[in-house]
């Protein structure tokens, strides 16, 4: 009951910051749809144990970066959490007048298997995101069933609730952005011990190789495992990077990138 009330405070606490958020001067302006067929399943294949074995995913292109989603099981919302860009908020974005594209596709996960693990009827689940910019734009996936599995055949039966190996629960997996501004990539994850998050950049000749952040003194690693790239201080017209969410029972690996456009 506790947890309700608390997820009940966060989804109002997102809806009241969205509304009273002025949006930053996007060059195209807001704007929110997904990437490809919303509610995506994967299943792992092989999956190591306290690996997640069935994930639900949403990746949306959205203007500006920041977004809220919402995961919902049988029409209640069972988890909610809020993409917050600082580079768009002062004294990032309001040390230049110029306009910013502002432009990410964010991919979107769920582990579901303690969510499917004691259910003995048909499950529906779907995400719901909205743009931080403008409350009243929202995408919604159809809803996807889950039949119930025999127990002898159920994967979730054994599920632990105390050790997890890591899951990326958001990517940035692209960004668009207009050369000479700040750029903020996320990468957020959940797994018991907390996973440690590390970034590395792709080698853009050779992609089987990657190279530690402290070659690149403009890209900046935030607490919250994000991270923020100064493009002022690079020629680079796009950038290739790796993050990694590492516990003691495992890791999840995800690529981003970059894109500056000259907005001459």
């Amino acid at each position: 009951m506790i947890n309700q009330i608390l997820l009940q405070i966060i989804v109002f606490s997102a809806i009241f910051v969205n509304a009273s958020k002025s949006c930053p001067k996007l060059l195209e302006g807001p704007s929110l749809q997904f990437v490809d067929s919303p509610g995506r399943i994967i299943e792992v294949p092989n999956p190591k144990p306290l690996e997640c074995r069935r994930i639900f995913e949403c990746n949306v292109m959205t203007s500006p970066s920041e977004s809220t989603i919402y995961w919902y099981k049988n029409n209640n919302i069972v988890h909610a959490s809020v993409a917050r860009d600082l580079t768009l908020s002062s004294p990032y974005h309001e040390s230049t007048a110029e306009p910013v594209l502002g432009i990410s596709e964010q991919r979107h996960r769920i582990c579901l298997d303690s969510l499917l693990a004691a259910e003995t009827n048909p499950v529906e689940m779907k995400c719901r995101v909205q743009s931080s910019c403008s409350p009243r734009t929202v995408v919604q996936s159809d809803p996807v069933v889950f039949e119930p599995q025999a127990k002898s055949e159920n994967s979730f039966a054994h599920v632990n609730h105390y050790y997890k190996a890591p899951l990326i629960t958001l990517i940035s997996s692209s960004r668009l952005e207009l050369a000479g501004h700040f750029v903020q990539l996320f990468c957020n994850a959940v797994g018991s011990p907390k996973p440690e998050i590390t970034w590395r950049v792709i080698d853009n000749e050779d992609d089987t190789l990657s190279h530690d952040l402290d070659l690149y003194p403009f890209i900046w690693e935030l607490g919250n495992g994000n991270i923020i790239i100064d493009t002022t201080k690079t020629t680079e017209g796009s950038l290739s990077l790796q993050c990694t969410a590492k516990n003691k029972f495992g890791d999840d690996v995800a690529q981003s990138s970059v894109i500056l456009v000259d907005g001459n």
